[in-house]
């Protein structure tokens, strides 16, 4: 077997392997110069889904940021139209083993399931490597119980395939049973290997050697391998790893382990972690804070709740809502009664979370403690007040919110627009169609979104109009004209599926596709047919297969069926 080029860490991405299934250049298709087949697409896709197991990222929205930006413009994408099955069914028989490599992946991918005999053959007698390593592939995506022995052979030395083709063909077939035969792995001296493993593990839901895998990180004495098995008890659940997770964090210092611990106590529920994950919220290593705060959430532990109080007036404004973070995820009937006096003390640092967990807890005795923070020009973090506003959805709100969004500055009057919508009354249209006119893009394009959240059919006219005159807004607008239902919002979104700007194009071509209504397939269907205008064809046969549920993905398949559909 071979395996991942060495010299990785568990926190780099994995490396593109040379050779195989998975050489670049190989990769390239006779579609274009451009194009990668779609063998090489999944492999880099598998790989790195892989390497994402180790970045231990953090799902959790600190209101101090509202997220990366939506782009203003999409790229124009030009794509060739896919292969029918006819074709691939040729290039199976071809002579070049990268195009019998790449159909029999794209069929599978298709969910032929006609073609699992052709793909048992090429495990079996295939000689090239890429042609056997895509056949392993798919028959994990086929789900080929059969297969499932003949492929876990190929980790025997002397195979030409590698072991992280290995792994993603097993982790495709979805077998516990697998487990045992792959556990060794998790000792490989190759960090990628493990690394694979472990996601192959979890993927595979093996639970039941749950056993085997603490008792082999107890006898692990390679502090390189540790983090593996860490995350391996975690994202397995297992339970009684609890012990070993908090002795090694008591030799642990802050780093990629330690954060994987975190999150391991966290998974399976750890009580005895309590104190030590809620000292990290307020800690000095970030990522430690990061996933303690998620791990504290997903214990549930109640007695994490008090611990926070004190973090929310704390100096450091991350650190503020991280505790707020863990407050929300923490359901108990303490929290609203006691953050109520904490936004009515003094504390001004401590208004802004406190606030954001009321709102979003929906403690509605808070409102106007709330109103009367957003009122106080002195306190930070207003924008996030005004959408706690939002978030309790009560309309005695409102007049505050409408005096709030027409300041000429500060950020208060973005949150007060999200409020609008979110509180979704239409009296609050005229306000927000004023703000939609407003030199302030942030101000329109929160606005826009806002009204698509009220969905009110007396928009749509502003909010085409708006579109026309600033396309750089269309994602808000079109994603608005959305969702209202009806008539009227569907045949916007078609002209503008139907207008040459590329990007105007692709945002509604998308939401129709959303929309799932049968009533736009003509629209579509002259669309894919049409070779004169920029058209993205990926996104049209996209929206074609969300409405109809059928697998097409050439245009000629396409326009067949809609010929013939009756």
């Amino acid at each position: 077997m071979k395996k991942a080029a060495k010299g990785t860490t568990a926190d780099a991405p994995a490396p593109t392997h040379k050779g195989g299934a998975f050489s670049l250049k190989s990769a390239k298709s006779r579609f274009g110069k451009n194009r990668l087949d779609p063998l090489f697409l999944l492999c880099r896709n598998f790989l790195k889904q892989a390497a994402a197991i180790s970045m231990l990222g953090s799902v959790f929205f600190l209101s101090s940021c509202g997220g990366p930006p939506k782009p203003t413009t999409a790229p124009e994408v030009i794509e060739a139209d896919p292969l029918t099955i006819e074709q691939l069914e040729t290039d199976l028989r071809s002579g070049i083993p990268q195009q019998k490599a790449q159909a029999i992946l794209e069929l599978a991918d298709r969910g032929e399931r006609k073609y699992i005999p052709i793909a048992r053959k090429f495990l079996k007698e295939e000689r090239d490597s890429a042609v056997k390593s895509s056949a392993a592939i798919a028959l994990g995506v086929y789900k080929d119980a059969i297969s499932l022995s003949p492929i876990l052979d190929l980790l025997q030395k002397g195979s030409e395939v590698e072991v992280s083709t290995v792994l993603e063909a097993v982790a495709r077939m979805e077998s516990p049973g697998a487990a045992s035969r792959i556990l060794f792995l998790l000792n490989d001296e190759d960090d990628t290997i493990r690394m694979l493993t472990v996601d192959t593990l979890i993927r595979i839901h093996a639970q039941s050697v749950g056993s085997k895998v603490l008792s082999a990180a107890k006898e692990n004495k390679d502090p390189r391998k540790s983090k593996d098995y860490v995350v391996a008890i975690g994202k397995l659940r297992i339970k009684d790893g609890e012990d070993y997770l908090l002795g090694l964090a008591s030799l642990s210092d802050p780093g990629p382990t330690l954060a994987a611990i975190y999150l391991a106590l966290g998974r399976i529920g750890s009580k005895k972690g309590t104190p030590l994950l809620a000292k990290a919220v307020s800690g000095d290593f970030d990522k430690g804070r990061e996933n303690a705060v998620i791990a504290l959430v997903e214990a549930k532990d109640a007695n994490a709740i008090p611990l926070m109080f004190p973090l929310l007036s704390y100096s450091d404004r991350e650190i503020r809502y991280r505790a707020a973070d863990v407050l929300i995820g923490i359901p108990s009937t303490l929290t609203g009664p006691k953050l109520l006096s904490i936004l009515n003390s003094e504390s001004l640092e401590s208004k802004g979370p406190a606030a954001h967990v009321l709102g979003l807890i929906k403690y509605l005795p808070a409102r106007t403690s709330i109103e009367a923070a957003l009122l106080n020009s002195l306190v930070p973090d207003r924008e996030i007040i005004a959408q706690a506003l939002g978030h309790l959805g009560d309309k005695r709100s409102l007049a505050i919110l409408y005096r709030v969004i027409k300041e000429n500055s500060g950020e208060a009057k973005y949150g007060a627009a999200w409020a609008l919508g979110g509180i979704g009354s239409e009296e609050a249209l005229p306000v927000l169609e004023q703000a939609l006119n407003s030199n302030d893009r942030k101000l329109a394009r929160i606005s826009a979104e806002s009204l698509g959240m009220i969905a009110s059919p007396k928009s749509l006219s502003m909010l085409d109009q708006k579109t026309h005159e600033f396309p750089e807004l269309a994602p808000s607008t079109l994603s608005a004209i959305s969702s209202v239902p009806g008539v009227e919002s569907r045949r916007i979104l078609e002209k503008y599926a139907e207008s040459e700007d590329i990007n105007l194009h692709q945002f509604a071509v998308t939401q129709l596709g959303a929309r799932k209504e049968r009533e736009s397939l003509e629209v579509l269907i002259k669309l894919l047919d049409d070779e004169k205008g920029p058209r993205n064809r990926k996104l049209i046969t996209a929206a074609l297969r969300s409405i109809t549920g059928k697998r097409f993905f050439s245009k000629n398949e396409w326009m067949n069926w809609y010929k013939n559909r009756n």
